[in-house]
């Protein structure tokens, strides 16, 4: 397996540590949030009446494509928020991804479900590939020491694989449907950022120390990430 060194991250700021900027979040906290909105993109699919074309060209994302052996799973109903948060947390920390691919993985979802017009989104059907993929386009874009697919391939969690070639597959048709397009601005990550961090604030995810800080603005956020 393709490692990375652990490497001690200096701090901008010299002797203070802050634990919340956009470079350090909390990891666990801002996983369930982005999985508790993953999941509100599932449910609103299922309580919508979609009239689908028989011939889908996103039904390369369902969970259970017969083209390929990749991807086995146990069920097919709607998955609970713990369901999710495990996925993605087996997911995030086999692949050694870094805390900002966990914010970008939600920004790839919902610019996908923007660019086909609601046609491609997260469903009982397809929320694990949907997931996994647009989780290792994240860490390509972020990571400075992203995996290989063929590592990839072997980070999920029990019940679930994806084998090299679904791997392959999947990254190929996120690019193509998000037609190569993948560049998030420092204004866009802020946004997201921000926002959670006021969801995780007000639900009580977050620990004191995030709840007692003053929000940094955008300005600030991009000097820290420097």
């Amino acid at each position: 397996d393709l490692r990375k060194k652990k490497l001690k991250r200096r701090n901008t700021c010299g002797t203070m540590f802050i634990r919340t900027t956009m470079s350090a979040p909390d990891k666990d906290a801002t996983i369930r949030c982005v999985c508790g909105v993953y999941r509100s993109h599932i449910l609103s699919s299922e309580h919508e009446t979609i009239n689908d074309k028989e011939s889908n060209p996103f039904d390369v994302f369902n969970d259970y494509n017969l083209d390929h052996e990749g991807c086995v799973v146990t069920r097919n109903s709607i998955p609970s928020l713990d369901e999710v948060a495990t996925f993605f947390r087996d997911v995030f920390f086999k692949a050694q991804m870094e805390a900002d691919c966990i914010i970008l993985s939600l920004i790839y979802v919902e610019r996908l479900i923007k660019v086909t017009h609601g046609c491609l989104r997260p469903k009982t059907c397809n929320w694990r590939s949907l997931l996994f993929s647009t989780m290792i386009l994240s860490s390509k874009v972020w990571d400075d020491l992203s995996m290989w697919n063929g590592d990839f391939s072997q980070s999920c969690p029990s019940g679930v694989n994806f084998s090299l070639q679904r791997t392959n597959q999947l990254e190929l048709a996120v690019l193509n449907t998000l037609h190569f397009k993948v560049k998030v601005p420092a204004s866009e990550y802020a946004k997201y950022y921000f926002l959670l961090r006021s969801m995780l604030i007000k639900s009580g995810l977050a620990g004191e120390n995030l709840g007692s800080l003053n929000p940094l603005d955008v300005e600030g956020a991009r000097r820290l990430q420097q």
